[in-house]
């Protein structure tokens, strides 16, 4: 495990690991409305990855409001296309 809490019995066994059991935060980011970003996490590399986003502002009554469509693509996380202030979360377990 290189990262987070290990807990282990008195024969050395892994009796609890937050690596495979709680969901860690990678990351929190902003992508503005029509902003385009795209980070790159190693850690991700063989891990369960969930995106989570999180629109900042009320919906607009006067149009169409549209969310950022997010990629995961093994340790990349690409957050563009849509029309709404967010902020992205990405967790891994």
């Amino acid at each position: 495990m290189s990262y987070g809490l290990g807990v282990y019995t008195d024969q050395g066994v892994t009796s609890y690991s937050s690596d495979d059991v709680t969901w860690n935060q990678v990351d929190f980011f902003f992508v503005p409305g029509g902003g385009y970003i795209q980070n790159n996490y190693p850690v991700l590399s063989g891990r369960e990855v969930l995106v989570v986003q999180i629109m900042i502002d009320a919906p607009p009554l006067d149009r169409r409001a549209i969310a950022h469509s997010i990629d995961v693509a093994s340790t990349l996380v690409t957050a563009s296309g849509g029309s709404e202030n967010a902020y992205i979360l990405v967790l891994m377990r």
